[in-house]
């Protein structure tokens, strides 16, 4: 039955609140309960998550992006430009770490800066890591197409299908361009057919894809091992110089290109609802991953540069092209099929951690509940999956890879950030639901005494330390642009770093108030985050305007959405599950008690318990974060 229509004041009011109030997550599964219907399975162990990161990240960087990034950007020197991406990844890697090992549910950043920021600023980045994994895998599909062709020695374009431009006769496809100015548009269907077969794949169980996944992965680490050997016996160190042709500009650019290379390891994250053991497991996934990858990296970007020069090196399939390019055909069709294996892996990772997160999304009521559908058989979420396969599909059907790397660089950046934010703020605020959370006067919300003081000081430093890196990023583009002189820009960058290490170092002043216990610590805090948060400013204005217009409409796109579904839907009484009469009732009652933040924790109560009772299994719904259930006593 639909929740009783309210007033426009009402409904902006309950928004605002929602919007600020941080969200504790749902266990659908807690340790002491059997399984449920609506609970993903705990199958994956350390060396499923350790073979699912390297398979998802090593795909889908060496063999797609590293011959756009070598090509356009930065020569020989993407080698520099992978290391600048894979240290980024790994100070972000820590802080994912930490969060997935306190709090194991599946929906990874979504949930982190929920908790941390509160419900808009999670679902803002819900929404771009789900944008993220889904150009991540279509990119990634695309790639795949043109490996299968040099797998046939045909040209890397050969099995896409051009409507509206120039027509291939005979098999000619030397003058078939895979740029915009050959007209027309280029569909990819091998690509849209291997992403409906992954997503068949996901749908049948966790354990049984972790099983393919690992077969696949050794196999591609095998034609690795080649690629080094036969390669590197070929290389020509003429070719890498110059080393640097577009200078540390474009180095920085090729990086924030190639750190799309490594949302695999963020993919790990998302799986940590089905891990038998998190606090041993996830660290092993996420963080081993990342180091074999970066070094795997190194080696082959040494080796690709040193076989070709830069400027002659194929976008599309760089390693395969390169060694035809050496005289060593017979290796091509050996380099293809480890590069398939390789981005296959790459295409289940991203396949893999959307449905996810579009499920815990779901959960919390911010999308339909027909995403948190688990299939009862396999216990996984196969309407999420489906309905990434649609949209995945279509995308690699028809958009282009570079477009497409660009796009997601942005968003992955802008997501990798807001988590390394968000854990300087939960080291320093107290936990949501926590019996202290209230001012000693009795009020809510941010105010500047007791416990909501040292959430309001926590926030805003960590909002201060993003605009400091900012203003460095932007100033630091200002002087490389030649806008302003040289004085002016270096002026404005040196007084936003001060600003950014002053403000790091003020967090030394505040009261640590959550120490991890679940079996990983972030070390160096508050200075690892600080640094993932600059690095990850500074390589978003490497991306350029276009780049920046892109993620600001569609960030807009989605903060447009969460506003008309909760004024609209909320005022009309169209969401009864998320929206409800429970919400009221929770927010109004803590109000006498002296807390909105213990409403929003009461109403996330409330709706697990009511979904969990709906199936007979009331007793399966809780509050992951400590501390979270002392709002009933207090209540």
């Amino acid at each position: 039955m639909p929740a009783r229509a309210i007033s426009a004041r009402d409904a902006a009011s309950r928004l605002l609140r929602r919007a600020t109030a941080r969200r504790l997550p749902v266990d659908h599964a807690p340790p002491s309960s059997p399984p449920s219907p609506s609970s993903l399975r705990k199958d994956l162990d350390a060396r499923d998550l350790l073979m699912l990161g390297v398979g998802g990240v090593i795909g889908g960087g060496v063999f797609v992006l590293t011959g756009a990034a070598a090509h356009d950007h930065a020569g020989p020197a993407v080698l520099i430009s992978y290391l600048v991406a894979s240290a980024t990844s790994a100070v972000t890697g820590l802080c994912y770490t930490e969060f997935a090992c306190e709090a194991p549910v599946a929906g990874s950043s979504y949930v982190y800066v929920s908790m941390c920021f509160g419900e808009f600023a999670g679902f803002l980045c819900g929404c771009n890591l789900g944008l993220e994994l889904t150009i991540s895998a279509a990119a990634v599909a695309r790639g795949w197409t043109s490996y299968v062709a040099t797998l046939f020695r045909a040209p890397p374009d050969a099995l896409r299908v051009r409507v509206g431009g120039p027509s291939l006769r005979g098999g000619d496809t030397s003058d078939y361009a895979s740029d915009a100015s050959s007209g027309g548009v280029a569909l990819d269907l091998p690509a849209a057919f291997v992403v409906a077969f992954i997503t068949c794949v996901l749908v049948c169980g966790m354990k049984d894809t972790a099983r393919f996944n690992t077969v696949v992965t050794a196999v591609s680490l095998a034609v690795i091992a080649f690629v080094l050997i036969a390669g590197g016996a070929v290389v020509d160190a003429d070719n890498w110089r110059p080393f640097a042709p577009n200078g540390v500009d474009g180095v920085l650019t090729g990086a924030s290109v190639v750190f799309f290379s490594f949302v695999g390891f963020d993919t790990v994250a998302t799986c940590a609802e089905e891990c038998a053991d998190p606090g041993r497991d996830l660290p092993v996934g996420i963080l081993g991953s990342l180091g074999v990858c970066a070094a795997l990296y190194a080696a082959m970007c040494l080796v690709v540069t040193g076989m070709t020069p830069y400027r002659d090196i194929d976008v599309e399939a760089p390693f395969a092209v390169a060694f035809k390019t050496r005289g060593m055909g017979w290796a091509e069709s050996v380099i293809s099929l480890g590069a398939l294996a390789a981005i296959t892996t790459a295409l289940l990772s991203s396949l893999m951690g959307q449905p996810r997160v579009y499920m815990v999304m779901a959960r919390d009521g911010l999308l339909p509940k027909w995403f948190a559908k688990v299939h009862p058989r396999f216990g996984t979420p196969a309407n999420a999956s489906a309905f990434t396969g649609v949209t995945t599909g279509a995308l690699a059907l028809v958009v282009d890879i570079e477009t497409l790397a660009e796009l997601v660089s942005i968003g992955t950046l802008a997501v990798f950030g807001s988590v390394c934010a968000s854990l300087l703020v939960w080291r320093h605020a107290p936990p949501p639901g926590a019996a202290d959370e209230r001012d000693a006067d009795g009020t809510s919300g941010y105010g500047t005494n007791g416990e909501n003081g040292a959430r309001f000081a926590a926030t805003t430093r960590a909002l201060a330390l993003v605009a400091s890196c900012v203003a460095f990023g932007a100033s630091h583009r200002a002087w490389s642009l030649g806008y302003g002189g040289n004085v002016l820009p270096t002026l404005c960058a040196v007084a936003s770093a001060i600003c950014a290490v002053c403000v790091t170092a003020s967090f030394h002043l505040l009261e640590r108030r959550n120490e991890p216990t679940k079996g990983f610590k972030t070390p160096f805090v508050p200075y690892v985050p600080a640094l993932g948060v600059a690095a990850c400013t500074q390589l978003v204005f490497s991306l350029g305007p276009p780049a920046w217009v892109r993620f600001g409409a569609y960030t807009a796109l989605c903060a447009g959405f969460y506003a008309v579904r909760g004024l609209v839907g909320d005022r009309l009484g169209w969401w009864e599950d998320s929206f409800g009469d429970g919400f009221d009732s929770a927010v109004g009652g803590a109000r006498g008690a002296g807390g909105v933040d213990e409403g929003m924790e009461m109403t996330t109560q409330a709706r697990g318990t009511a979904a969990a009772a709906a199936e007979g299994e009331g007793e399966r719904a809780g509050l992951l974060v400590r501390g979270a259930a002392t709002s009933d006593r207090r209540g």
